[in-house]
C-alpha cells in the first residue's frame, strides 16, 4: 500500500467502520425503543459493534431480546462488517449508477491487500457474486433442515440469517443455544462449517480457487498457503479437541458425534462463534486449544479475523528454515521477502501484547474466574463469538473494553495504528549495526 499511502486506506477503513457502528448503535435501539423489549443504548452499542466486526458476542438474546426490525438490521451489519467497508461502499455506488473514480478503487483493492488498482470493479464483480451464491447455496440445506421442526416462514428466516451469519464467520443465531441442540445432526453443523471455511479463507484465494478449478488459472503462492494452512490446522484442531474432550464436554455424545462435534468446534473458532457443545463444559486443556485457534483466526481479506493463517504460516516457515541455517525463507521454490516476515512478527507481537493488556485491565475491572476473562479477550480480539458464558455478566466498562477489542480485531492491529498515526517515510540513512545476543 505504500503506492498511494497518501490516500491513508487505513484512516479511511477505520473511519468507516466507526461510522457503521454508530448507525447501527441508532437503528437498533431506536427500533427497540417503541417495542416492549427495550435495550440500554451501551447494548445496542454492543450488539452493533459485534455485528459489524463480526464477531458474535452477546450482551443480550438476539432472538428474544430483539425485534424482528432489530434482527433485520443486525442481519445487514452482519453483512456489511463481512464484506468490509469499502467493498460495501464501492457496491453502493455501483447500485446508484455513479462512476467508480481511482481513488475509490485504491481504496477497495487497499482494503484486500493489494497495491493495484487494475481490474478493481471486476474483482468487486466477482466478490459480490461469490458472496451471493455460497450464502443461497447455503440457505436451501438449512431450509429444509429447519423445515423439519419449524413453519415454513420460520425455517427460511432461519436458514437466511444462519447462512449469512456463518459466511461472514459471525456467530450471530436467533437461536438462544446457538446450534447446541444439532449437535447430532449432520446437515444443520456440515453446512454451516462449509461456509464458515469458505468465509475464512479470504476472497482472493476464493477468486483463484475457483479459476483453477474452472481450469483458468494455477494456484498462486498465497492460496496454495491459505489452504495448506486451513486444512493442517482443522485436522490437527479436531484430533486435539477430540483427545482433551473425548471424556469431558463431549461425554454424553456416541463417539461418531464426538468425531462429528470436535470437527465442528476445531473450525468455528476460526473465527466464526457458533457451538455445539456448551464452551463452559471444556476441559482446561480444551480451552488452551480453542484460544490458539482463535488467535491464528481465518485468511487476509476474509470475513475473518484473528493474526490470519499466512502469518502464522510465515512465522513458521521463517523459523523452521532458519533453524536449518539458510539464510532465506522458502516455500514452494519462492522466496519470501524479509519485510513480510518482520510484518508478521510485528503483528504477532503485539497481538499477544493486547491480550496481555487487555486481560489485566479486564481483571482488574471484573471479579470473574480468570481463565474465562482470557478466553472472553482472545474471542474478542480474534472476532470470534465464543464465550464461557460471561459476556452478559460484564459490568459497562467491561462491555467497552470487549467492544474496543472487537473494533481493533476487525480492522487489524496495523491497519488501526496506521490509522491514527503518520507513517514515516523511507529515508536513505544507514546506520552501524548491533550485534545483540539472542536465546
Amino acid at each position: 500500500m505504500r503506492t498511494y499511502s497518501s490516500l491513508k486506506v487505513e484512516r479511511t477503513i477505520l473511519l468507516g467502520f466507526l461510522s457503521f457502528i454508530v448507525i447501527g448503535t441508532l437503528l437498533i435501539w431506536t427500533a427497540n425503543y417503541s417495542g416492549e423489549r427495550q435495550i440500554s443504548m451501551i447494548d445496542a452499542m454492543f450488539t452493533s459493534t459485534s455485528a459489524i466486526c463480526v464477531t458474535g458476542l452477546v450482551v443480550i438474546d438476539t432472538g428474544k431480546d430483539l425485534v424482528p426490525l432489530s434482527q433485520a438490521i443486525l442481519l445487514i451489519l452482519i453483512q456489511l462488517g463481512g464484506l468490509g467497508v469499502m467493498t460495501a461502499a464501492t457496491t453502493m455506488l455501483l447500485l446508484l449508477r455513479q462512476r467508480i473514480g481511482i481513488r475509490q478503487r485504491l481504496l477497495f483493492v487497499g482494503s484486500l491487500g493489494i497495491d493495484s488498482p487494475a481490474g478493481a470493479v471486476r474483482l468487486l464483480m466477482k466478490v459480490l457474486q461469490i458472496t451471493l451464491i455460497i450464502e443461497t447455496l447455503g440457505v436451501i440445506p438449512l431450509f429444509f433442515s429447519f423445515n423439519r421442526d419449524l413453519p415454513w416462514i420460520k425455517a427460511l428466516y432461519y436458514a437466511v440469517f444462519h447462512s449469512v451469519s456463518s459466511f461472514c464467520n459471525a456467530g450471530f443465531s436467533p437461536i438462544t443455544s446457538s446450534l447446541e441442540m444439532y449437535s447430532q445432526d449432520l446437515i444443520i453443523p456440515g453446512t454451516v462449517m462449509i461456509l464458515i471455511i469458505m468465509g475464512g479463507m479470504g476472497f482472493l484465494p476464493l477468486v483463484n480457487l475457483i479459476g483453477f478449478i474452472r481450469g483458468k488459472e494455477r494456484l498462486n503462492i498465497h492460496s496454495r498457503l491459505v489452504l495448506a494452512t486451513t486444512i493442517i490446522l482443522i485436522v490437527l484442531g479436531t484430533f486435539l479437541i477430540g483427545v482433551t474432550e473425548w471424556e469431558h464436554s463431549l461425554k454424553n455424545l456416541a463417539q461418531g458425534w464426538k468425531v462429528w462435534n470436535a470437527l465442528f468446534q476445531s473450525v468455528t473458532p476460526r473465527t466464526a462463534g457458533f457451538d455445539t457443545v456448551p464452551i463452559s463444559e471444556f476441559s482446561s486443556s480444551g480451552i488452551l486449544f480453542l484460544c490458539i485457534l482463535m488467535i491464528i483466526g481465518a485468511s487476509p481479506g476474509s470475513t475473518g479475523g484473528g493474526v490470519k493463517t499466512t502469518t502464522f504460516g510465515v512465522l513458521i516457515l521463517s523459523s523452521w528454515n532458519f533453524l536449518r541455517g539458510r539464510r532465506n525463507t522458502v516455500i514452494w521454490n519462492r522466496s519470501i521477502h524479509n519485510e513480510n516476515i518482520l510484518r508478521s512478527l510485528a503483528i504477532f507481537v503485539m497481538y499477544l501484547g493486547t491480550i496481555l493488556f487487555a486481560t489485566t485491565f479486564l481483571s482488574l475491572l471484573e471479579t470473574l474466574p480468570f481463565r474465562d476473562i482470557v478466553f472472553e479477550v482472545i474471542s474478542a480480539l480474534g472476532t470470534v463469538g465464543l464465550s464461557t458464558g460471561i459476556t452478559m455478566s460484564l459490568s459497562t466498562s467491561g462491555k467497552l473494553v470487549l467492544m474496543v477489542l472487537m473494533f481493533w480485531g476487525r480492522i487489524g492491529i496495523l491497519t488501526f495504528i496506521y490509522g491514527i498515526l503518520s507513517r514515516e517515510s523511507d529515508t536513505d540513512i544507514s546506520y552501524a549495526k548491533a550485534n545483540i545476543p539472542i536465546g
